[in-house]
């Protein structure tokens, strides 16, 4: 494997670098043809010191490419990123070149210092790295089982003292506040995973798919029991209808409407739809204007649960108008309320936090909703 080649690679070097490195004026080097001061170069440095000397004092003109070390090693891409963050491969210098607007950065490599490792080092290195992999994995593993049989111990903490107790609070009560009551509070654990997934479908590469269908799974789940919590006397139903609640889409303006637009924006940028809710009687009443309509598209449905019995514990869920429609009552004949964001009423959900996710796993928060709308069902049946 050869890597350098001092003879030719003093041909690399210009007239001037030659002379320099012979001591030699001006006038010796443009009288003398470049040949001949490689030939006097060759002659006076071969020996090992000079050849060092020669490729410290230049070692950015006999600087390897990235590919060209692959090639040369016969590595991978991975392998040499790997070894040049370990600082087996040492790098000269960086060069850069732009690419799609960014500036990008790759190393190049000292022929010199490469030129001294061997095929054998390289087959060490990968041995070594191996090992290195074999020995993480087994922290891995180990460290694995102890994080589960922590997780298992918080878990059978959480389900065999603080969710017994709380059970006993509630049916203790009265059974039919705690049957709604558990079902209320796994079907907020319904909604927390099924924002999860949704989340994790927006970042999803390759599981979009998968995460999709289970959003989809536990929010029909969280519909079914809204449908059912609905039955109970500790439960409110009221509606929200935001100052703008229908969905405007495929708007067109007539030409008289979009001159009137355009003449507006001169003064100032006013987008379509601004500029739609701005005329929307006169749009409304124009034969040539044309937009479908979607009603109540961002009304919402909210449903609460609580009892004065236990003041801490309340339970709201929000409903967008096209889905609740389907199970709820009218909404003309349910109270209408203010969306006052500091309350949080209508907030959209949210995700689960990680320490969540070790007590309410989707299996565990799927088995007790299961339980949950069985026991409920014995309370307030559908039929």
């Amino acid at each position: 494997m050869e890597i350098i080649n001092f003879e030719n690679d003093v041909e690399l070097l210009s007239k001037d670098e030659l002379g320099a490195a012979l001591n030699l004026d001006k006038k010796e080097i443009r009288k003398n043809k470049k040949s001949v001061l490689v030939t006097m170069f060759l002659s006076k440095h071969s020996d090992e010191v000079s050849k060092r000397k020669m490729y410290k004092n230049y070692s950015s003109r006999f600087a390897l490419h990235p590919t060209k070390v692959q090639e040369l090693f016969n590595i991978t891409s991975t392998e040499r990123k790997r070894w040049t963050g370990e600082r087996k491969l040492k790098v000269d210098h960086y060069d850069s070149f732009q690419k799609w607007g960014k500036t990008i950065e790759y190393p190049m490599y000292d022929a010199f210092e490469l030129s001294k490792l061997s095929q054998e080092t390289i087959e060490l290195w990968r041995e070594e790295h191996k090992t290195k992999v074999r020995e993480n994995r087994k922290k891995a593993s180990k460290k694995s089982v102890e994080t589960m049989r922590k997780n298992q111990d918080i878990r059978r903490e959480f389900y065999d003292s603080e969710w017994k107790k709380l059970l006993r609070q509630w049916f203790k009560t009265n059974s039919e506040l705690g049957a709604t009551f558990q079902l209320s509070f796994w079907t907020m654990w319904l909604s927390r995973w099924a924002k999860e997934f949704q989340s994790k479908a927006c970042r999803a590469r390759t599981k979009g798919n998968e995460y999709n269908q289970k959003k989809e799974q536990f929010y029909q789940l969280k519909n079914d029991a809204l449908a059912l919590l609905v039955l109970s006397p500790y439960t409110k139903l009221s509606f929200y209808c935001p100052p703008s609640p229908h969905k405007i889409f495929d708007l067109q303006f007539c030409s008289n409407h979009y001159e009137l637009w355009c003449s507006l924006r001169e003064f100032e940028y006013i987008p379509k739809w601004e500029f739609f809710e701005d005329y929307k009687n006169v749009i409304s009443n124009c034969n040539d204007c044309t937009f479908s309509q979607v009603d109540h598209y961002y009304s919402l449905y909210y449903l609460s649960v609580e009892s004065g019995e236990f003041p801490e514990f309340d339970f709201s869920f929000h409903t967008p108008y096209p889905i609740g429609e389907v199970f709820f009552p009218p909404k003309d004949t349910l109270n209408s309320v203010l969306h006052e964001e500091q309350e949080g009423m209508f907030r959209f959900g949210r995700t689960l936090f990680d320490d969540e996710k070790i007590i309410f796993t989707e299996k565990e928060v799927l088995k007790h909703f299961n339980e949950a709308r069985q026991k409920y069902l014995l309370y307030f049946p559908t039929s």
